[in-house]
């Protein structure tokens, strides 16, 4: 994983800022989404702009996107505000989930009670006939390297993605074992988690936040 957690700059103190896409319907109907593409609310607009403002005042250097709408009109409110370009990538698209996409929560534990069981247990689980985590990991992990290899000592990259996608690429980059990811937890509507890189890589800073992230002070700083 060492290759992983450190990038081509030999300096510190970079942040990956992974920022979730605001409301949906279907969040709401709590619908399955997986990599259908659906649009924002009136609310997750609304959600957007607001934590966009805070956002900005991180002084982004970059910010890379899911090319699917729910991401990029997330992704667009920032850019607005500071004046940078989006780079949209398919890589960073939430999980494939096959059938179960479009389901709701109680659909699902009807259909596939067993399945849904054992991905909540940490087994390897093609949801749906769909994707396995770490291959989404696999995907999605390199888009945000990448981006993060181009930013200066010091420099701050947001990326603009979905919750699952979010918690695998976190769990990734931070080295753990994929039957852990689960532990991570959700990600609420336009929060987002911040990874800062330390002496022995990247490390989690912020999870599931909603206001500006505050540095540690005291003794685990």
């Amino acid at each position: 994983m060492n290759g992983q957690r450190s990038g081509r700059h030999s300096g510190r103190g970079r942040r990956i800022v992974l920022w979730r896409h605001g409301q949906t319907a279907w969040n709401l109907e709590q619908r399955f989404q997986g990599n259908t593409d659906i649009e924002l609310t009136e609310t997750g607009l609304a959600q957007a702009r607001r934590s966009a403002r805070l956002l900005a005042a991180l002084s982004p250097d970059a910010i890379v996107s899911s090319d699917l709408r729910r991401a990029a009109a997330t992704a667009a409110e920032l850019a607005a505000l500071t004046g940078l370009p989006v780079t949209h990538d398919k890589g960073l698209q939430e999980t494939y989930a096959g059938h179960w996409q479009g389901l709701t929560h109680e659909e699902i534990l009807a259909s596939y009670g067993e399945q849904y069981a054992a991905w909540k247990r940490g087994e390897p689980v093609r949801r749906g006939g769909g994707e396995l985590e770490t291959e989404v990991a696999d995907r999605a992990a390199p888009v945000v390297l990448a981006a993060a290899d181009e930013l200066a000592d010091g420099g701050v990259l947001v990326v603009v993605s979905h919750g699952g996608t979010i918690r695998t690429t976190i769990g990734r980059l931070l080295g753990l074992d994929p039957l852990t990811w689960e532990s991570l937890g959700g990600l609420s509507n336009c929060c987002w988690s911040v990874l800062g890189e330390g002496a022995r890589g990247w490390r989690l800073t912020e999870h599931n936040a909603g206001t500006l992230p505050e540095p540690v002070l005291g003794d685990d700083a």
